[in-house]
């Protein structure tokens, strides 16, 4: 398998990445793909650092089969894409998923997403993929389970200005190929159109 790498190591993208990549990690990647693999995303992580805001994560649970997108790193070592990620994510390494096919290793949190993941670099015969691997904490920081209907009270309860428009920017902002039963309910709320 490792004879038809191209050597070249893929950073998957389905939200701020994209649209708020920041200098210090966007003078590591190119532009961003269409086709990367399909993974279940859903706005389920509550940010720390975007004032309580809504953020995307991959979630099994209550996740839509979203086509995510990819971009390649302009470094040669996977540890450097996974350093760069990290910092850029503001977390730690065991979050931040990692599929080096050339040393057949793999880290991250569900297997099954591992297993799409290393797939689909597999048929682009990449040499690795780096992924923000941050799970859900919906439940756990708010005591409630996830649904469309249990969010928007969230959103809305946020109890800082900056953290409920935060949570509006980043809904907005994010690719139009995440069609999620929560932003498609979202988006439709007067609460939320008065404050795009």
């Amino acid at each position: 398998m490792t004879d038809n790498l191209k050597g070249e190591i893929a950073i998957l993208g389905w939200g701020s990445l994209i649209w708020d990549p920041r200098d210090d990690f966007k003078k590591y990647i190119g532009t961003w793909e269409d086709d990367g693999p399909i993974l279940p995303i859903e706005f389920s992580r509550i940010s720390k650092s975007r004032k309580g805001a809504l953020t995307l994560v991959i979630d099994p649970d209550n996740g839509s089969q979203v086509r995510t997108k990819y971009t390649l790193s302009k470094r040669k070592n996977p540890e450097d894409a996974v350093c760069d990620l990290r910092t850029r994510e503001g977390t730690i390494i065991r979050h931040i998923g990692l599929i080096d096919l050339e040393k057949d290793f793999y880290r991250g949190h569900w297997g099954f997403v591992i297993d799409k993941i290393k797939l689909w670099a597999t048929e682009k015969q990449l040499r690795a993929v780096v992924w923000t691997d941050l799970p859900s904490n919906y439940t756990e920081e708010t005591g409630d389970i996830f649904k469309p209907d249990n969010a928007i009270k969230y959103l809305k309860n946020i109890p800082n200005k900056e953290g409920q428009q935060a949570s509006v920017d980043y809904i907005k902002n994010a690719p139009h190929c995440v069609n999620t039963p929560f932003r498609r309910e979202v988006t439709q709320d007067q609460w939320f159109k008065q404050r795009i």
